[in-house]
């Protein structure tokens, strides 16, 4: 069989292979099998069927609630229908948006109807009959409705008067629908500094969340990777595990390679196979830090150290794999979660009062709270690519240790000195400033200014 996505990924064309003969014809309408091989993994429960006597018969909008939400697989076994499905995945870049699909008789094609979508359709044909199989008994405790017309969808049915039961002309609009289904995003690397704050931007956003760590599943390991994310199917991964300790990988190569480029290969690959998209969040040091203006996101990449390389590479697996996808660079973050300099700053003037810092690498410093924010609104659209998420403006690491000592107080004595005098084993880019580009295109908000940030993190710790 053929399975072919519509304008919402998620809703399915399916097209059975026919054999025709001069005594008629043969198809498969339905094999658990080949649908297991596409990771459709899906138990219907029921078949349903209907017949419209009359051509502008319109069925729907039809769904039923959580946790008796129904799949559909349609098809019309006489006549022809438009069969339409609209989405109602609050946080889906596609939410109220719909899809309409002609089937019939003739063409035999079939439409997959997701969980968290609406489903109706109207007779283009006198007498056309429609089956159905669902993956969930009927409930009438669930069974819901919405307005055919709702403005706020605005789907064009091609009749201006449809006959209608009573039960589709008295139904609500979405407005004042309980519908409550959900974007299901699963995120790596929760125990560090920006997964912990993915977890707590997504629940604010009121999506399903699956938070996992190393203790869930090896990203290195292909297997345990696939069983973990097949099992969960969430419509979003976002990628924030990762090998970070850049100083130590100079050393620890293999390893660092292991967990961020075949670690990224694994997951991009099955979100593939299972329809997700994909967020991967990568790094300024895919940049050689050369010049003094901001790096294009389009710029080419030259990493001066064994972590950026990774990291590039890890980019070049996404772009390559899969095509709904967004790369998220970023520079000197910092949270509430773990270490960072902001912290070691603090930590030094408890028994310091000179500190000496670099003043000949600049970027934006960023707190991961502001672009876990970002990633929450991003992933809500459907404008994939590359993107640059880090606070408004730059400044050197010894401007930000001032700021840091400033606004919280303390008398510290900051001496500037030039990376040739700061010995690291990995390289660091001189030049960490990042265009933003991108995100205005997308119409997106930039994150507040660094300074700013800084404010509202120091008030949090």
């Amino acid at each position: 069989m053929k399975i072919t996505p519509t304008d919402i990924d998620e809703v399915l064309i399916i097209e059975p292979q026919v054999f025709a003969d001069s005594r008629g014809w043969f198809i498969e309408i339905y094999s658990k099998q080949r649908f297991q091989q596409q990771y459709l993994n899906i138990d219907f429960v029921q078949d349903n069927h209907s017949l419209s006597v009359q051509k502008g018969t319109l069925r729907g909008l039809h769904f039923q609630i959580n946790p008796k939400a129904q799949t559909k697989l349609v098809r019309c076994t006489r006549g022809s229908i438009l069969d339409v499905a609209v989405d109602l995945r609050k946080g889906s870049g596609t939410f109220k948006k719909w899809v309409a699909v002609e089937l019939s008789q003739e063409n035999k094609k079939q439409l997959l109807v997701p969980k968290g979508f609406a489903h109706g359709f109207i007779t283009l044909t006198d007498n056309a009959e429609v089956e159905y199989k669902v993956d969930e008994f009927y409930n009438s405790e669930c069974d819901r409705s919405i307005r055919f017309d709702d403005p706020q969808i605005g789907i064009d049915w091609g009749n201006n008067n449809p006959i209608l039961s009573q039960k589709d002309l008295n139904a609500p609009l979405l407005r004042d629908s309980d519908v409550n289904f959900k974007i299901k995003v699963l995120v790596t690397g929760v125990n560090g500094q920006l997964g912990s704050d993915v977890v707590k931007s997504l629940n604010n956003l009121n999506m399903e969340v699956v938070a996992s760590s190393r203790d869930d599943f090896d990203i290195a390991n292909r297997e345990q990777t696939r069983k973990f994310i097949v099992e969960n199917k969430p419509n979003i991964v976002i990628h924030c595990g990762a090998y970070t300790a850049v100083d130590k990988a100079e050393d620890d190569q293999e390893l660092c390679y292991l967990v961020n480029v075949e670690g990224t290969k694994n997951i991009a690959q099955v979100a593939k196979d299972i329809g997700a998209k994909l967020v991967y969040i990568s790094t300024d040091y895919v940049f050689d830090g050369k010049g003094t203006t901001a790096h294009l996101e389009e710029d080419n990449t030259n990493p001066i150290n064994y972590y950026g390389y990774t990291k590039e590479q890890g980019e070049k697996v996404v772009r390559g794999l899969i095509e709904r996808h967004f790369i998220i660079r970023t520079s000197w973050v910092y949270g509430s979660n773990g270490s960072n300099f902001v912290k070691t700053m603090l930590r030094l003037a408890k028994s310091k009062n000179e500190v000496t810092v670099v003043d000949d690498q600049i970027g934006s410093p960023t707190y991961t709270k502001d672009l876990a924010n970002f990633i929450g609104d991003l992933i809500q659209t459907n404008n994939y690519g590359t993107y640059h998420g880090v606070n408004e403006g730059y400044c050197s690491w010894y401007k930000f240790a001032q700021e840091i000592f400033e606004k919280a107080g303390i008398e510290m004595n900051v001496k500037p000195i030039s990376s040739d005098e700061y010995i690291t084993k990995a390289k660091r880019p001189k030049n960490s400033r990042l265009s933003k580009d991108n995100i205005d295109r997308a119409g997106l908000k930039r994150l507040p200014s660094w300074q700013d940030a800084l404010d509202r993190y120091l008030k949090e710790i």
